[in-house]
């Protein structure tokens, strides 16, 4: 790790663990990036928030909080959560993070990380195939309308706290039909686009 770079701390989903691996090349030029650690048990099962997958917003809060006791310190932190957040039990049909709950959550996280960082960045969740998602016999489901409504929230918060945003919402759902290997993770060549669309933002950034 070159100690001349400023560096980059990642608390994310698993998508971000996918992209991240190619967002690590794409910018060690210029940023030392580094994450919430856990890949390979991450890796192992991605649907369960363990290690680097960050899981909810109570999750992210819990984390940051440790950390900040710690006396932790960031140049720059990328934060997405919302993935888990908005998990619908079968049975209850309750999501796993309530609106309400999103809300107070994210005005949290970003109260702390600014504390801690010289910049945060909030990073939009992605879209996922609903179709597949919700055919499935087991686990829990997702609705597309859950998604944009807690990007939505989170983008509201993030203006009022007047920090970064980036919408890789947006560029992903654009980017067609056939980008999934599953019902929720993108192939290898869009995991490539999220990070080079990422880093592009990174370069132009000022700290």
């Amino acid at each position: 790790m070159e100690s001349n770079l400023r560096s980059i701390f990642v608390i994310g989903d698993s998508i971000s663990i996918h992209y991240g691996l190619y967002l690590k090349e794409m910018i060690k030029d210029k940023f030392n990036y580094d994450r919430k650690m856990g890949i390979k048990d991450a890796l192992d099962n991605l649907e369960r928030p363990i290690g680097a997958n960050a899981g909810d917003s109570s999750m992210v809060l819990e984390y940051l909080t440790e950390e900040n006791k710690k006396n932790v310190k960031y140049d720059i932190l990328l934060i997405n959560c919302a993935m888990h957040d908005i998990r619908v039990d079968r049975n209850s049909l309750e999501k796993q993070v309530k609106e309400y709950e999103y809300k107070m959550n994210l005005s949290k996280i970003i109260d702390i990380a600014k504390s801690m960082s010289n910049k945060v960045i909030w990073i939009a969740t992605t879209p996922f195939n609903e179709v597949i998602h919700n055919s499935r016999k087991d686990g829990y489901l997702r609705y597309i309308k859950d998604l944009e409504t807690y990007n939505k929230i989170a983008k509201e918060i993030i203006d009022n706290k007047n920090i970064e945003f980036i919408d890789l919402y947006s560029f992903t759902k654009n980017l067609g039909e056939d980008i999934y290997c599953d019902h929720v993770h993108f192939t290898e060549e869009v995991r490539r686009l999220q990070s080079a669309f990422i880093s592009g933002y990174l370069y132009t950034l000022k700290v």
